[in-house]
């Protein structure tokens, strides 16, 4: 997937057509990625973790970044200071290269909402980007991950200003603190944090 300009890889990735297509896109695309998306997509990850330390001053809570790919989020949310990241990602590949970063503590090869996922410790902030979109994640991803956050934690997400309408259901009842527009593509990218005090029943 190297020397492709973004409109390309982001047609190609979100043309995945199931679970397990999505995963082996991922996982073959795990060596270039950081090369491919450079200059694009690096600001994202940066501007996501300032976000949530905005908003979540502790930085001995428990983060959970969703979506860790190589771990570019991770690294930037260690740089902010954070000490616990939790990161899950469906491509095993993507997770080998997140390793590389140090930044977490724990690297879990999971789908939302799996079985194991549901073995995961409530955390005090999720974090999200490039998660939600076409042919990825949804607003029923979005409320199982209601269940994994402690009440009045922080959620911190990306998605591209026409899907985020899609979201709305999920987030109609949590409490928005901070959004951004990130004129990265034709279609931008919304970086959006809520507070998430009304929480639903943790995985039985």
């Amino acid at each position: 997937m190297s020397q492709v300009q973004s409109n390309e890889w982001l047609e190609w990735i979100c043309s995945s057509q199931s679970l397990d297509e999505l995963r082996t896109n991922y996982d073959r695309w795990a060596e270039t990625y950081e090369t491919d998306v450079k200059g694009v997509w690096q600001s994202v990850p940066v501007a996501a973790a300032l976000m949530l330390a905005e908003h979540l001053n502790d930085k001995q809570n428990t983060i959970l970044d969703v979506g860790a790919g190589t771990g570019l989020v991770g690294a930037a949310l260690a740089a902010s200071g954070f000490k616990n990241i939790i990161g899950i990602d469906i491509s095993s590949a993507m997770l080998a290269k997140a390793s590389e970063t140090t930044a977490y503590q724990t690297l879990v090869c999971c789908a939302i909402g799996d079985d194991r996922f549901k073995t995961l410790e409530k955390v005090s902030g999720i974090i999200a980007t490039g998660v939600f979109a076409v042919n990825h994640a949804g607003a029923d991803e979005l409320s199982i991950l209601e269940r994994s956050i402690e009440s009045e934690g922080i959620v911190v997400f990306t998605a591209r200003q026409s899907f985020l309408p899609e979201l709305q259901e999920a987030i109609a009842r949590w409490t928005l603190l901070d959004s951004k527009v990130m004129p990265i593509y034709d279609d931008p990218i919304c970086l959006q944090a809520y507070k998430v005090s009304n929480i639903t029943p943790s995985f039985q």
